[in-house]
């Protein structure tokens, strides 16, 4: 994130040369403790504050902090805050999936009743295989996102069905990318149901439409933007709100710098995240009133 935070810094000075910037990104399950111990102004964050981050700041201040979307994740680059994909096998009957039937079919069970593809709608004989889900190690940032979209506060996966994938090195020292294992671990078992990018999509795999509240939809640039797509990601600026709702004024000007036409058109230059449409734009300045 830092490319397009150093654009919007640079672009936001030649409106107010007064303002100098200090960047101290290290990554996004640090970044809370910035605003916690008031030691910045702002937290960027690929993902939404955790439950226990938002307590551990609402302990010290008595008051949650406030995050505002500033632009969407990528729509399949790693390192990107990516979307992610629910993949199966091409042969896999199955065509779409909702959040719930993931729930059911990753969580804790309820009771030892066997997980099968059934659960995910399949009918013949696919309603009676074993469901193997490979999925990205929850102590990543990748893999809270996921426990979190899927299962809210709930923090169990079924470990019965559910392995695990965190990047690892080769022996040649080149990085082994989770998604890359994870699709990878999908081509070798066809029951799988794996939740990858879609940047290791390939021939023997293909993307379930995937349905929240609404109809299922499939993972795009447009869905993403729209917010229609349930296991799309953005990225978070949190700060400190005081009770009375006052926020620091310039902070509060350089967040409506970053949500304005301007600041959007930075993030699309950039190309690395997908700017934020017109109706999210003006939601996240509304905050700041």
């Amino acid at each position: 994130m830092r490319g397009t935070m150093t654009a919007w810094e640079q672009a936001f000075r030649k409106h107010h040369p007064e303002i100098t910037f200090q960047d101290n990104l290290l990554g996004t399950a640090t970044s809370m403790a910035g605003i916690i111990t008031d030691t910045s102004d702002l937290s960027l964050m690929g993902r939404p504050a955790t439950v226990n981050e938002v307590i551990g700041f609402e302990w010290v201040y008595r008051v949650k902090p406030l995050g505002i979307q500033v632009m969407n994740g990528s729509l399949k680059t790693e390192g990107r805050s990516p979307a992610l994909a629910v993949l199966v096998s091409r042969n896999n009957p199955v065509q779409q999936i909702s959040m719930a039937q993931l729930a059911a079919i990753l969580g804790c069970p309820a009771d030892a009743k066997p997980v099968t593809w059934a659960m995910a709608g399949a009918t013949g004989t696919w309603s009676h295989r074993a469901v193997h889900a490979f999925v990205y190690d929850d102590q990543t940032g990748t893999g809270a996102f996921l426990q979190q979209a899927v299962l809210g506060t709930r923090d169990c996966w079924n470990w019965e069905i559910v392995r695990e994938f965190k990047d690892k090195a080769r022996s040649n020292g080149t990085i082994y990318p989770a998604a890359q294992q994870i699709a990878d671990a999908l081509k070798r078992d066809p029951d799988g149901l794996a939740v990858a990018t879609l940047g290791f999509l390939g021939p023997q795999i293909k993307a379930l439409p995937v349905s929240g509240e609404a109809s299922a939809v499939a993972l795009s640039p447009e869905s993403v933007t729209a917010h229609t797509y349930p296991l799309a990601r953005s990225v978070y600026i949190y700060i400190h709100r005081s009770k009375d709702q006052q926020v620091d004024p310039k902070v509060s000007e350089f967040l409506r710098f970053i949500l304005s036409e301007e600041g959007q058109a930075l993030v699309e230059q950039q190309g690395d995240f997908l700017k934020l449409n017109a109706g999210a734009a003006y939601a996240e300045r509304k905050k700041l009133e």
